[in-house]
Formats: structure tokens, sequence, C-alpha cells
């Protein structure tokens, strides 16, 4: 990747799962900023609108990642978001692209099949 990191938030409340995300992703030369919730999720995006994309899971306790999808999008439409699903879920992708979504990614993933997704995605 070139020498300007792409910025990047990843919201999960797992936090072994943010820690190895962003090693990851640091490793391929993104710069990751992370949010251990969806609330937190939203507040950081606020106050750095310069994040290209949003990884988020599904699963969050106080909001759910559809909820902080439509919150996100309500505001901030042309935000790149990547869903992450254990796919137990009834969400399919095309319902995650119909509220503006980018992608759904189902868990377990390869994080390299991800990383395709996301640099396809930005154009890279």
């Amino acid at each position: 990747m070139a020498d300007v990191k792409i910025p990047i938030l990843i919201v999960d409340d797992e936090k072994e799962l943010l820690e190895m995300y962003r090693e990851f992703f640091e490793m391929d030369g993104f710069e990751v900023t992370t949010a251990s919730s969806a609330l937190e999720g939203i507040k950081v995006y606020g106050n750095n609108l310069n994040i290209c994309l949003i990884i988020s899971d599904s699963n969050m306790g106080e909001m759910s990642g559809v909820e902080f999808l439509k919150v996100l999008k309500s505001t901030y439409q042309t935000i790149p978001i990547f869903y992450l699903s254990t796919g137990e879920l009834s969400q399919s992708e095309e319902y995650i692209k119909s509220l503006g979504g980018h992608g759904l990614l189902l868990k377990p993933f390869d994080l390299d099949e991800i990383l395709i997704k996301i640099k396809k995605d930005l154009k890279l």
C-alpha cells in the first residue's frame, strides 16, 4: 500500500477481536480506530469524518449492528459500512445493502478475504 494510511473504524464489543483486527489492518497500512460499542462508534465517527470505511459487528449489546447501520446512514449517507455476522441471523447481504451497507461478511471469515473486499470497495 502507499505511504498514505487509509483511516478505517472497526466497531465490535469483543476487545480481543478488536485488537486482532487492529493489528491485521495496521500491518497492511491502514490507520485503525476502534470502538467497543455502537454508541461509541457513532461518536468516534462523528468526531473523525476523515474515516473512509467502517467495519461493524452485528451484535453489540445496547444497539444491534443493523440499528448502528441505520443511525449512521441516516446522517452520513456516503460512508461505506461492512457488516460482520455469524450467519445465524436472518440478515442477508441484500437486506444489509438495502439499508445502505456495502456488504455482509460472515463469521468465521478469513481476514484476507475481508481485506480484498475492502480494497476493492476503496478502489486500492
